[in-house]
């Protein structure tokens, strides 16, 4: 998939991820028992099923080079929002956090070279580890943020 046009590059860069994501779910083992994460769009109102990773909808910004509007970079941010039960322990969050950062290194150059998304330096942010409680389970939830320039 190529990126040629910036009126499509908000669906091109959540296909792009949707499409590294659902090939590399991340899983982690509790209890001698394999758990493996679920893709999702949005966090599941009835009934979730855990883990779940949420592939948000990605931030464009428009960064002008030349004063005529004629040059432009455009920054992508896209977050990434992991949920496991609490009595997981925040190592479910991490090892989702864990194995797709290490696919989307393992994908910088299909990244650069097919999709045209250059890393910032600072490509990929890790939030904290903090519980909440969703109707009557509690649930670890972390985030990450990747950032590209196109």
């Amino acid at each position: 998939m190529a990126f040629a046009l910036a009126e499509t590059l908000s669906q091109d860069v959540f296909t792009k991820i949707r499409t590294l994501i659902i090939a590399n779910k991340p899983t982690y083992t509790y209890n001698n028992t394999i758990f493996t994460y679920t893709m999702v769009s949005e966090y599941p109102k009835d009934n979730p099923t855990f883990p779940i990773v949420v592939l948000n909808e990605s931030s464009v910004n428009v960064v002008l080079l030349t004063f005529d509007g004629g040059g432009r970079d455009y920054g992508v941010e896209v977050q990434l929002d992991f949920y496991a039960k609490e009595a997981h322990g925040k190592k479910a969050i991490d090892a989702g956090r864990d194995s797709l950062r290490n696919t989307f290194i393992n994908n910088i150059s299909a990244f650069i070279n097919t999709d045209g998304l250059i890393p910032m330096d600072d490509f990929w942010d890790d939030s904290n580890t903090s519980p909440f409680q969703d109707k009557n389970q509690l649930i670890n939830t972390g985030s990450s943020l990747i950032k590209f320039v196109k």
